[in-house]
């Protein structure tokens, strides 16, 4: 199957309909002069408000990268600004972290990078530590319908598929993730694991099978 293509005269819906790779996302912003540091959900929005017909000059990135002005965990408190001291989610800012939980390891939360990158789009200078704090201990229980949260289509499809008791019936189930993934990739359906799929692309699959039948 052919790879999909960007082009700037698609419609919206046409270029939502596609699944695009990060890599793929920051090539068009580069190609079309526009911002290409962010997250795919910021990369796609920028594209889809070129596609607006928006001015290239007038589409400005959401966040900038920034440099973290702390050298020394102890240096951070709870109330430590975000964006005055230029804190980010790095080695330092782990350090803190396990010396307040009194932990040996600790690992930044998804919830926790979905909360700087609001505090950076949005400009919060109010924003502390203490709100990273909070988010840690207090995580949103459902981010399925956060904007960013819809740019990991892939780790959902093969985690649904890992789920299917039909996974097991193969020898390499990752590759068989990755076959019914490019179909469905490339597709206008949603991009969703559904069992139909095994069915549906049945003799394609058949040398990954540990028997002879699905």
């Amino acid at each position: 199957m052919p790879e999909h293509q960007f082009n700037p005269n698609m419609s919206i819906t046409s270029f939502r309909s596609l699944y695009w790779y990060k890599t793929e996302l920051i090539n068009i912003c580069k190609t079309y002069q526009l911002p290409t540091y962010g997250t795919k959900n910021e990369l796609t929005t920028y594209i889809v408000r070129f596609l607006q017909g928006e001015s290239v000059d007038c589409i400005k990135p959401v966040r900038q990268r920034r440099i973290s002005g702390i050298q020394n965990p102890e240096n951070i408190t709870p109330s430590t600004p975000i964006l005055q001291s230029g804190l980010s989610l790095n080695t330092i800012t782990r350090q803190f972290f396990c010396t307040y939980y009194q932990v040996e390891k600790f690992s930044f939360t998804k919830a926790m990078g979905i909360k700087m990158r609001q505090i950076e789009s949005t400009h919060d200078t109010d924003a502390t530590v203490q709100d990273l704090i909070n988010t840690y201990d207090h995580p949103v229980k459902n981010l399925t319908d956060n904007a960013e949260e819809t740019t990991y289509e892939w780790n959902h499809f093969v985690h649904d598929f890992n789920q299917d008791a039909r996974s097991k019936q193969f020898d390499k189930p990752l590759k068989v993730a990755a076959v019914l993934w490019h179909h469905v990739r490339d597709s206008t359906h949603s991009k969703i694991y559904q069992s139909q799929l095994l069915d549906d692309y049945h003799d394609e699959l058949m040398p990954f099978l540990k028997n002879s039948q699905i």
